[in-house]
């Protein structure tokens, strides 16, 4: 588009020179005849088309040019908005690998916690007595790990409380608690903790939810799945 409106604004200018050149070789003797001012007047009307011609090729070559550099500049608007879609796919791809990562490594830490802690279990399987005393039979087994200084201590709105030492505990071993009090006619709640050092002797403790029953059963529910660590003041 520019290269023609350059070869047409040439070819004008040159067609209307030679025009003027032949109409000043007809009149020549009356061209010489010219005062200055005349002069003046005729060169100002004879280039006064070629001026405004070309003052109007400008305009159009500024209009595409300009309209070149607005397409320019929305291809490369295109270009920037695909390029933070890539970025935002990237990050998105390196957020999921982080989660990954983490959740990968929360894994081992389970895996690593769950080759120290040990698993504890809490069972009823004896109750005798009746109006004047009543004796339960607990099981304490412990199902995975070794546990060394295991304490059960028992606590809460009950008839019984009572804190016992069971020493060390190999995985599948047994200990037992014998709880003795008078019986009761409405269910009772309270809280059975059982602390013990695992192998790297850290501290940690299993909880229990402890229901004496109406009919003076007493059971236990674990509150938690694993042990946690005792967090020492």
């Amino acid at each position: 588009m520019a290269k023609k409106l350059e070869f047409w604004g040439v070819f004008g200018t040159v067609f209307y020179l030679a025009i003027i050149t032949a109409t000043v070789g007809f009149k020549f003797d009356k061209f010489l005849a010219l005062e200055l001012n005349e002069l003046g007047d005729f060169l100002a009307g004879a280039f006064g088309p070629i001026a405004f011609l070309w003052l109007v090729l400008g305009f159009l070559q500024q209009g595409r040019e300009l309209k070149l550099s607005t397409h320019a500049l929305q291809l490369q608007a295109e270009e920037l908005k695909h390029s933070v879609e890539q970025q935002s796919i990237m990050a998105d791809a390196a957020v999921r690998q982080i989660d990954a990562a983490r959740q990968a490594l929360e894994l081992q830490v389970q895996e690593a916690e769950r080759a120290l802690i040990a698993d504890f279990e809490v069972r009823p399987y004896l109750k005798t007595g009746g109006g004047e005393g009543v004796i339960n039979r607990i099981k304490i087994v412990n199902n995975r790990n070794v546990a060394y200084k295991v304490t059960s201590e028992i606590s809460g709105n009950l008839p019984f409380n009572q804190k016992e030492k069971h020493g060390t505990m190999k995985a599948g071993s047994e200990s037992e608690l014998e709880l003795q009090y008078a019986p009761v006619t409405e269910p009772q709640e309270g809280d059975l903790v059982i602390m013990y050092e695992d192998v790297n002797g850290v501290s940690r403790v299993d909880t229990f939810n402890v229901s004496l029953t109406d009919e003076n059963w007493v059971l236990f529910e674990k509150r938690r799945n694993k042990s946690s660590k005792v967090v020492m003041a």
